[in-house]
């Protein structure tokens, strides 16, 4: 397109994300138009006039993609399209494009990265070598050839696999997705929860199934919190789930620290009722030097660098919008879901 492309952005202009996006420098070439609030009715009247819509958390019902004659694509802001009408937009030949964040990832590989440290026990293994624990089994070094070497030499138990384990997320968003993905990656099944299952398209397409929290527990290897912790998600696992675990399970939190009773885990991990936990973040940060958790040592504790280099809201603002400029320029827009 020679003109303007007209964008609304769904999202309020109070809203940091609004405030991103017109201070990105990829803005050029549209011309923007931002509401000042969310409402159905304010976003009604604004749309007649946009080309594309771009939305991160306000809702874009059926109501306002009725109300756009010349709306030709929606991108979400994100890959979980919960807030977007995707049905309508499809019967008026409207395209949903998704992008995957770049925030989202790195916590994702944040999360594989505490799930492989505690199947393959990288931390004793590590402990094991740059202490030379070698010297109090009576072990001496000795070279080793493609045929003779000393596998295991420290004697570290419960080494396993990802393969064919099976994950059990707990928040499917856009973090949950990409968590999602590379669990799949290393063959491992995927079990979600959350309050609203995503629609059989999704479930298909990312290679997850529904399951209800307690089922998830019992039946999952690595269990996932992903969730935000809010009044009806805190202490959502104390020692009832934790019971419900497998004892060779393994707790992952890369959400909030108030998703987790830390007394009922340090617990279940002191008595064997879980084999491992990996967190990344904690009720109080830094995780006080009084915490039971920081003795045990079946546990991957991390100072909540789950966040990565922090460069993601650039980047994620930059690449939206950099894919509703493919779209109209006609080189093909990526992640749509409804083509």
């Amino acid at each position: 397109m020679s003109a303007p492309i007209r964008l609304l952005l769904a999202d309020a202009a109070t809203t940091k994300f609004a405030q991103r996006v017109r201070q990105s420098p990829a803005a050029g070439g549209f011309s923007l138009v931002i509401p000042e609030s969310e409402t159905e009715s304010s976003l009604t009247a604004l749309v007649p006039g946009a080309d594309a819509i771009l939305a991160y958390q306000a809702e874009v019902p059926a109501c306002v993609i009725e109300a756009a004659p010349s709306l030709r694509l929606i991108q979400k802001h994100g890959q979980n399209c919960r807030n977007i009408d995707v049905e309508a937009a499809t019967r008026r030949g409207i395209r949903v494009a998704t992008m995957p964040l770049f925030r989202s990832v790195t916590v994702a590989e944040h999360a594989l990265g505490l799930m492989l440290a505690c199947a393959r026990k990288i931390i004793p293994g590590h402990r094991a070598v740059t202490g030379a624990v070698y010297q109090d089994m009576g072990l001496q070094p000795s070279l080793t050839t493609q045929r003779d070497y000393r596998a295991n030499w420290a004697g570290i138990k419960g080494v396993t696999e990802l393969f064919h384990a099976t994950a059990g997320i707990v928040g499917m968003g856009d973090i949950g997705m990409e968590i999602a993905k590379r669990c799949r990656a290393f063959g491992m099944p995927v079990l979600y929860h959350q309050r609203t299952p995503h629609p059989k398209s999704i479930e298909n397409l990312l290679g997850i199934r529904y399951s209800p929290l307690a089922g998830l527990l019992s039946a999952s290897d690595f269990v996932v919190l992903v969730v935000p912790h809010t009044p009806e998600t805190e202490r959502l696992i104390g020692a009832k789930e934790l019971a419900r675990m497998k004892p060779t399970g393994t707790l992952v939190n890369v959400g909030r620290g108030g998703l987790i009773d830390e007394d009922a885990l340090a617990i279940a991990l002191r008595d064997g009722r879980i084999a491992m936990a990996g967190l990344d973040v904690y009720r109080a940060e830094p995780l006080p030097a009084t915490s039971p958790l920081r003795m045990l040592p079946n546990v991957v504790l991390l100072p909540h660098t789950g966040g990565g280099s922090y460069r993601s809201w650039e980047i994620d603002t930059v690449a939206s919008l950099a894919n509703i400029r493919k779209f109209f320029d006609g080189t093909g827009a990526e992640g749509v879901i409804n083509a």
